[in-house]
């Protein structure tokens, strides 16, 4: 038995009554409507709604900051908070959540609701409104509400949704919501690596219906595919600005502005339809560090960030909306370095370099991951003044890992001085690589590397032989305009994938 003299000395037992927060509220919510206790009044859309300026600070981070910085007054005048964006119907269904902890949500308020939300900085609404989204989602909104959720910072929500989009496009691809999407939503949707369509007739099929839904109006979103010539040099050895671009439509080429600078041996990369030029040489054989990038649209050139390094003979690709450049050289220099320009902050940033040094290389940038094919090196590593060149191997760079990895180049073509790689193109799951490909026992001149396999194959039918030392693209020709092509006394020579 403890001591009566040390009893007092205890620090005694915490004791609580779980009703209390509940009791408190109901008592708080009785007194709402009591003038005795009203002190400041709500002010929105001209309408005023009395409260208490303590329970509003105490529940909104927002309120209590506005009243730090503009505090009430001491002559007796009624406190006024004006709050924008926020409807009176939607103001009275939060504060009977702050009274409450309690509020009704549907899906004709939940917007509104989420707005409000936000802008009071009220965190626990705010996860009640998610756990509300994600029950909701269904083909017919799901794209309504990842863009809302994007909008207003609901992370969950928005990969909710996005998976949920994903996993029933063809769902998805049938509503009125998805048809009443803008041109470059769609795009967005149907560029997600992870859409779940079985076919891709069901794609097809699903912008078919897009454009029917207003022909008039959609007619334009079809937009046209050009080829494009840019720079170089020509029969007399003049190095040029000017350019042209091929329109399919027509089967004509047409003059576009020259560039700021003549250039040669440059690298250049399309990213957001916009035209990237980088590096090369003047005709001063100077090696440029300058960059330009040509807007189709308002048919314009304009002048970029420099790059880090002056280098020709480079090569530049796009990956998740970044340019990259890679390899290239100058004076006598052959480069291993990469960097990479972010359109957005228009900064340079280094980036792991390459396994081998390069120069003269192609590239290619898929989804997460980066492919250089071909270029030549000093045969003699550690003689870089050897004038014996051989080809690279190929290398692959993946965001995730930040390294670079060569490819088996096995049944690509020999490590000889008679292997050269002009061009590769990404055209399904696959990349065509155009060259002279030495591969021991014969000659080719386009070999198919599909990744995802990582294995190289012969393509039938091969280039034509009166064609050498030719770069080459994709572009995207439907059906009808391919036949009209080929019909004109074979002016274009076009490989036509087997399905």
């Amino acid at each position: 038995m403890s001591d009566p003299k040390t009893a007092g000395a205890d620090a005694g037992s915490v004791v609580s009554d779980p009703q209390h927060s509940q009791k408190l509220l109901r008592v708080l919510q009785s007194l709402r409507q009591d003038d005795c206790f009203q002190d400041a009044v709500l002010v929105l859309d001209g309408e005023q709604i009395p409260v208490q300026k303590n329970i509003l600070a105490a529940a909104s981070p927002y309120i209590r900051t506005k009243l730090n910085y503009n505090p009430p007054k001491e002559d007796g005048s009624v406190y006024k908070i004006e709050l924008q964006g926020i409807s009176v119907m939607t103001m009275r269904q939060i504060l009977d959540y702050i009274f409450s902890g309690e509020i009704t949500l549907s899906e004709d308020t939940i917007q509104d609701v989420v707005q409000a939300a936000d802008l009071l900085l009220l965190t626990d609404l705010k996860s009640l409104c998610c756990q509300f989204l994600e029950s909701c989602i269904t083909a017919e909104n799901c794209i309504g509400i990842r863009v809302f959720s994007l909008h207003y910072c609901l992370h969950h929500v928005y990969h909710v949704a996005t998976e949920y989009l994903q996993t029933h496009f063809r769902d998805v691809a049938n509503t009125e919501e998805f048809l009443e999407q803008p041109p470059d939503r769609l795009c967005e949707l149907l560029s997600m690596e992870k859409l779940n369509v079985g076919n891709e007739k069901h794609v097809l099929e699903a912008v078919v219906r897009w454009i029917g839904h207003d022909t008039e109006a959609r007619r334009v979103s079809g937009t046209k595919g050009y080829l494009f010539a840019i720079g170089g040099m020509n029969e007399n050895k003049t190095v040029l600005s000017s350019g042209e671009k091929f329109d399919p439509e027509t089967n004509t080429w047409i003059q576009i502005p020259p560039m700021m600078q003549a250039r040669q041996h440059f690298a250049i990369a399309e990213l957001d339809g916009m035209i990237y030029v980088l590096g090369g040489e003047n005709e001063d054989t100077e090696v440029l560090l300058t960059m330009e990038v040509f807007d189709p649209h308002c048919n314009v050139w304009r002048i970029q960030p420099k790059m880090t390094t002056v280098r020709k003979f480079g090569c530049c690709t796009t990956m998740k909306k970044r340019l990259y450049v890679m390899g290239g050289g100058s004076y006598g220099k052959i480069y291993d370095s990469v960097e990479c320009y972010d359109p957005k902050t228009q900064q340079w940033t280094t980036v792991c370099p390459l396994k081998e040094r390069r120069f003269g290389a192609v590239a290619c940038g898929i989804g997460q991951e980066l492919y250089v094919f071909g270029g030549v090196r000093n045969r003699d590593a550690d003689n870089p003044e050897s004038s014996q060149m051989t080809i690279c191997k190929s290398e692959f760079f993946h965001d995730e890992l930040k390294r670079w990895v060569h490819l088996d180049d096995q049944n690509l073509c020999i490590q000889a001085t008679s292997s050269f790689v002009y061009g590769a193109v990404p055209i399904g799951a696959s990349i065509y690589v155009v060259g002279e490909l030495d591969t021991g026992t014969s000659f080719d001149y386009v070999r198919e590397f599909r990744r995802s396999t990582g294995t190289w194959h012969p393509t039938r039918p091969l280039m034509p032989c009166d064609l050498s030392k030719t770069s080459c693209a994709a572009l995207r020709i439907t059906n009808c305009k391919l036949f009209r092509l080929q019909l004109q006394q074979g002016q274009f020579r076009i490989r036509v994938q087997s399905t």
